[in-house]
């Protein structure tokens, strides 16, 4: 059974400043043994990070994080792969459409599986969560904390698996609140150090490990996600 699990993490693939092998390894020091790796709108560096985690005893889940919006508000979408669907030709494609701002070639691939509506160069939630689904990811709402009460609100509705309960930022209410939400509504929940770079006198951001789900809430999450056979 795995005991220490952080399942928001970001590498030189996106906006971090260490490679997936040195990542692997920061957990393997800060004693995590399940992590996923979550760029943002990529799923480049997940091979090199499974491969080594293999090797020095640290299962790594494939994720991604992609960006959206509701209305006018930036919103995150952490999707988490059962299989080696990260490896989609057409999701890497449309990843690199997502990281270029290029929407409406989205739309025009997947056509009404989104919308209709192709004169929008922004990506919805709501598409954002039809995406992952399509390639049947387990779809959670990242950082909840960053959003304002209405908007959490009005975006959790939406056809999400679970929330990230654990955060960074969080306070001990905000992490009471957000994981009485989730079992309030039956919802899976994570826990994410949302680490970019290892700086221990200045970060934004956790280093991994700073925030984390224990062996039960690992267990809940892995059964309750399909992510058990990863």
């Amino acid at each position: 059974m795995f005991k220490k699990g952080d399942f928001h993490i970001h590498s030189i693939a996106s906006d971090g400043n260490c490679t997936s092998k040195e990542i692997v390894l920061l957990a393997k020091k800060r004693n995590v043994d399940i992590i996923a790796l979550t760029d943002h709108n990529t799923t480049l560096g997940i091979d090199e990070a499974i491969l080594y985690g293999n090797e020095i005893g640290i299962k790594v889940i494939p994720g991604v994080e992609l960006s959206t919006r509701y209305n006018s508000t930036k919103v995150h979408i952490l999707g988490y792969f059962k299989d080696n669907s990260y490896k989609n030709e057409l999701l890497i494609e449309i990843l690199k459409y997502i990281k270029t701002h290029k929407i409406s070639e989205i739309k025009r691939i997947l056509g009404t599986y989104l919308n209709d509506d192709y004169r929008s160069n922004r990506l919805f939630v709501h598409e954002g969560i039809k995406i992952l689904r399509f390639f049947g990811a387990t779809v959670v709402l990242a950082h909840p904390v960053l959003l304002s009460t209405q908007d959490f609100i009005n975006i959790i509705k939406m056809d999400f698996d679970g929330l990230e309960a654990r955060y960074f930022s969080n306070t001990e209410n905000d992490t009471e609140y957000f994981l009485k939400f989730a079992d309030d509504n039956n919802l899976l929940y994570t826990a994410g150090s949302d680490f970019h770079n290892y700086n221990e006198l200045y970060r934004t951001h956790g280093l991994i490990g700073d925030v984390y789900l224990n062996e039960e809430e690992i267990n809940a999450f892995l059964i309750k996600g399909n992510l058990q056979f990863v």
